[in-house]
This record gives C-alpha cells, structure tokens and sequence, in this order.
C-alpha cells in the first residue's frame, strides 16, 4: 500500500463538509490519481457506495513524518497561487478556501469530470469586465488516467475587511428582542444586495445568452423538486419526515405549476446565491462561489435555468438567517416572521431595479416554485451533509406553508 492509499483508507470523513456520503454506506476507496506539488502533494480518490454510486475527492497533503492532510501554513496551498504567506479563511465552507497573500486559492473538494461551472462563469463575467467578482488570476485542472479532466482549484484576488454573510445580520436581528433595533434598520443594504443580483443576472444574460424553457425542462424542474421531496421523506429522521409528510399533498399540487402558463427565460446563474455569497466590502458588494448547490452535479449545474432559482435562494437564506436567530438567541416566531417579510421585499425591490433593461424580469408566481424546491433541496443537504442544520429548512418550510406566507 502506497503512502496515498494509507491515507486516503484511514482519513475520517465524518466531519469534513465537503464530504456527500454521510448517509449512504461506503463499500471501497481507491486512489485515482497523486502527484506531488510543492512540499506536498494532491491526492484524488474515488468512494464508492453500496447503491452502486460513487463520488470522486480531491485531498491535498503534506508529509509530516508520513502523510497527513495539508492546511494553512503547509505550503500546498501556496504552490497553488505561485507563492506566499498562507492563512486560514475562517468561514464555514462546503470547498476549501486558504488566502495566500492577496489572494484567495479555493480547492474543490468534491469533484465531477468536465469543465467546472464556476471557472466557465467567471472566465465570461472577466471577458465582460463585469466589476462585481474578485479577479481571476487562474484555474488548475488536471486530466485523470483515463482520459477525462476535472477542474480543481481557481484563485482570486482577496477582498479585505468584509464581515461573514451569515453572522453579520445575526446580531442585528437579536437586538430586537430588546427594542435595540428596528425591522428597517437593514433596508438599504439588503435592497443593495438585491441590486447587485439584479446587475449580475443581467450580465449573465447578456454573456450566455437568454432562451425561453423548454416544456421539457420544465417539467424537469417539477419532477425534479418531487424528487427532493420523495428523497427527502425517505432519508430526513422520523419526526421531521412526518411532518413533511403532512403537507406533501399541497407541496407535490404547487409543483405542478412549473409546467403551466407560459415559457419563462433561462439562462446561466450563480446556481447557490444564499447571503453570505455577497461580500459587503467598503468598496462595493462583490459575488463569490459560482460553484452552485453541491449536491447537484456538474452537468446539471452547467445548464441554463431560470434565474428566479438564485432569487429564491437568496430569499429562502434570509429565513434561514433569521431562523438561525430564532433559534441561537430565542427570539420569537412573529417578530422573525415580520422581518423576514420586510427583508424579502427590500431584496426584491432591489432586485428589478438592478435588472434595468434586461430580457430577465421578476417573476413572482416562479419564484414561489423555487421556494418550494430550494427548501426540499435544503432538507435533502442537511440529511446528507449537515445534520445539525435540520432546523432551518423545517422552520422554513413551516413559513411557506403558513397562509400568510408571501413567497
């Protein structure tokens, strides 16, 4: 047994992020390919499971009286970006991200042979000189022993001083259980951000183009979103499978939507555009990780869509941030409700602003859709990625299925 293969046979998945297997049962894994890279190495090797499936990782590693895993300040991720000081991001990650100097080397974790979508939409948003990425400095991407290629790693310029998405609407939020803020107090920033989506579909859509879906796709979007609903049901623990279960007949009704009235646009989106994507610097607000949702695979991500699916992502996370709230600090379910509202139209109101002239326009009927889809998908992620999680996608599920509920 190699070095590689030791490591790669005895390495605890159990709690890295990026690891999509937690809930199916591994029979083998085998090293594909390793080569060495500055004082260390990279390491791809594949799992495959009992259902007959299998999924491809890449792990980086140094040797340190044998080899180990590499992280910040072992000089792996430096090679990467041609050099420099290493440091941790210190942000919750599905990838792995290290900032080397002023830059920023992101190492995908999890890999799908073919051209990454993230590399394929900031190489055409860098064409168009759109501001609102960090720049791109360079991607690596390697050819496997059998012939097929898989990108693995992109660097970016470092953007300073901006706060965790997530984190940093938090606290505002608490402070109202003592008076301390007011639901508007984050109006003008959250409009921005929803600005900022509406300029960056817009140039999307100038990019790649915009076409009317198909009704094949269509109804992939409905079949899709009862597959995450079936999917869902059957892995999701016993009491929070119940409780889906109870609105599984108004859910699978809804769905049926997506293939009636007419056509919508599609064309390529962020693919998993959730809050803490958007890095609020004091120069602007910049978009990050075109990685799209990781569980769904390179092909399917590489598709145009409507871009009403990153809308609701976003939306849907604001819930999730005030869920987080609820659910970190106690704060209660009526006022969280009434911010959530308020927050939503602050962001859509932003929204069609940003989109100015173009082709794409907000469709509210659709974005309920992906509501419902992007919650069903967020369940399926928690089952299968991050367990302690659950919480949020069952509040918000409860929330789009109130009577009230605007989306």
């Amino acid at each position: 047994m190699t070095a590689a293969e030791a490591l790669v046979a005895d390495f605890d998945l159990s709690a890295a992020r990026w690891y999509a297997g937690k809930a199916r049962t591994e029979t083998q894994r085998r090293v594909v390919d390793s080569w060495p890279l500055g004082p260390g190495a990279l390491i791809i090797f594949a799992i495959d499971y009992a259902d007959g499936g299998s999924d491809l990782y890449l792990l980086p590693a140094i040797d340190d009286a044998g080899l180990r895993e590499a992280g910040p300040g072992d000089g792996v991720y430096a090679a990467l970006a041609g050099g420099g000081e290493e440091r941790a991001l210190g942000m919750d990650q599905t990838n792995t991200s290290v900032i080397v100097g002023d830059r920023i080397v992101k190492v995908y974790r999890r890999l799908e042979r073919g051209t990454h979508p993230e590399v394929e939409i900031l190489e055409a948003l860098t064409a168009r000189g759109y501001a609102g990425i960090p720049t791109v400095r360079g991607s690596l991407r390697r050819t496997l022993p059998d012939g097929s290629s898989v990108d693995l790693a992109v660097v970016q310029d470092l953007i300073e001083g901006v706060p965790d998405g997530w984190e940093s609407l938090i606290d505002p939020l608490a402070a109202l259980i003592d008076d301390e803020g007011e639901l508007t107090d984050l109006g003008p920033e959250l409009s921005h951000v929803g600005h900022t989506m509406g300029r960056l579909h817009a140039e999307l859509a100038a990019a790649f183009g915009v076409l009317a879906a198909s009704e094949a796709q269509r109804e992939s979007w409905r079949d899709g979103a009862r597959a995450q609903l079936d999917e869902a049901l059957r892995i999701l623990p016993h009491p929070l499978a119940a409780e889906l279960y109870d609105d599984n007949t108004r859910i699978r009704f809804e769905l049926e939507g997506f293939a009636e009235g007419d056509a919508p646009l599609v064309t390529r989106v962020h693919g998993d555009l959730h809050i803490a994507q958007f890095l609020r610097a004091p120069t602007g607000i910049f978009v990050v990780d075109f990685e799209g949702e990781p569980t769904r695979s390179v092909e399917e991500r590489s598709q145009p869509t409507s871009p009403m699916r990153d809308v609701a992502c976003l939306v849907r996370s604001l819930d999730h941030v005030a869920r987080s709230a609820q659910v970190r600090v106690g704060l209660g379910e009526p006022i969280m409700d009434a911010w959530i509202r308020f927050a939503q139209e602050a962001v859509l109101a932003g929204y069609e602003d940003g989109l100015g002239d173009s082709p794409i326009q907000l469709d509210r009927g659709l974005l309920r859709l992906f509501c419902l889809e992007k919650e069903l998908y967020e369940f399926v992620y928690a089952a299968r990625i991050l367990p302690e999680w659950l919480y949020a996608p069952q509040l918000g599920m409860q929330w789009l299925m109130r009577d009230d509920a605007a989306l």
